[in-house]
């Protein structure tokens, strides 16, 4: 399920997170009823008292989708919220059709106003994970862990933005999630899950969190001309990833993991000296840059045992997937994905 953002892979697929889409505040509709309580909603919205259109809005909008975990009286402040904010007709539309994409702020600010949004993305999350058998079986209440209303108000905007329901992704949802623990606990929860959860991948994931926050941070890192600058950022955070390998994996993998670790401490080196002080060059500089870093960590390599890095950094990659997943081995796409992968002469 992984999708390659430019050079970089995804820690995992979004899409787990971002099915709550345009039915999240919809009922099944008016055919969800029977009797009296299916016609109670058909007169004019104008014929309508407020009491019959927050009565409906319980009916309808508590009946199917994401609010439908909700209790009538939260239910009922959503309505109070949201007729203070628009009219009775929005108010109905809303209860059976949820959101248009112009109403999406407003009806997140209701659902703020009653302390549900965390409730809300919960029920949407575990909904669209029950429904997509190849979504990994996260516990929702451990996916949110860490993660407030400030975090999924912005989430959840942006997907009833979306017309037709269409998931937001790429660079627009990074931004989102960039700042939130998601990310990080879209690795930890499955492995928590599973009891995998060792303290060495505890420790592990705790050291490249900030990793997977720069990497969503930096939409340059993704496009084909490569941003000295961001990388210079991401490796000499990189590198002290590595660094707590080399300390902290097993014995039998200590020469391999202080080999890799040297060589990351070369690239990281060349890139900061690179691009000491350019933060506003323009793109020839940039360029210029590049090719200086390219050049020093081909030379820093021939200098070290190179020929052995290429089996070290598989021998460490594949230690690490296989202690905490495959997801979690993120930080090695770096290299590749440069260019300047640890190969003799590379």
């Amino acid at each position: 399920m992984c999708q390659p953002a430019g050079v970089f892979a995804r820690p995992i697929a979004l899409a787990v997170l971002l099915t709550l889409v345009a039915g999240a505040c919809a009922s099944s509709g008016p055919d969800s009823g029977s009797g009296s309580t299916t016609t109670t909603v058909q007169p004019t919205a104008a014929a309508a008292s407020l009491d019959d259109v927050r009565e409906r809005f319980v009916i309808d909008a508590g009946a199917d989708g994401v609010l439908e975990e909700l209790a009538d009286t939260e239910l009922g402040c959503v309505a109070n919220a949201l007729l203070a904010a628009s009219g009775p007709e929005v108010v109905l539309s809303i209860s059976r059709q949820g959101p248009k994409p112009h109403q999406a702020a407003m009806t997140v600010e209701a659902l703020e106003t009653c302390g549900v949004v965390e409730a809300v993305f919960r029920t949407g999350l575990a909904a669209s994970m029950a429904s997509d058998p190849h979504a990994p079986v996260i516990d929702p209440n451990c996916m949110l862990e860490g993660v407030t209303a400030d975090h999924l108000s912005p989430i959840l905007i942006a997907q009833f933005s979306r017309p037709g329901g269409v998931s937001a992704e790429g660079s627009a949802m990074d931004a989102l999630l960039v700042d939130t623990p998601l990310m990080a606990n879209l690795i930890r929860c499955p492995l928590e899950a599973s009891g995998g959860l060792t303290p060495f991948c505890a420790g592990y994931l705790d050291v490249i969190d900030e990793v997977l926050r720069l990497v969503m941070d930096q939409e340059t890192l993704g496009q084909a001309s490569v941003d000295p600058v961001a990388y210079a950022a991401l490796f000499d955070v990189t590198e002290g990833v590595f660094a707590w390998l080399a300390t902290n994996v097993p014995a039998d993998l200590g020469e391999t993991a202080v080999l890799v670790h040297d060589a990351v401490i070369i690239v990281d080196e060349a890139f900061a000296d690179a691009v000491a002080g350019m933060e506003d060059d323009g793109p020839e500089a940039r360029d210029t840059a590049l090719l200086a870093a390219s050049s020093r960590i081909g030379a820093g390599l021939e200098g070290m045992n190179a020929a052995e890095l290429p089996a070290a950094t598989n021998r460490l990659r594949s230690h690490i997937a296989g202690a905490c997943g495959v997801q979690a081995t993120i930080v090695f796409d770096l290299f590749g994905g440069f260019g300047a992968g640890f190969t003799p002469g590379g």
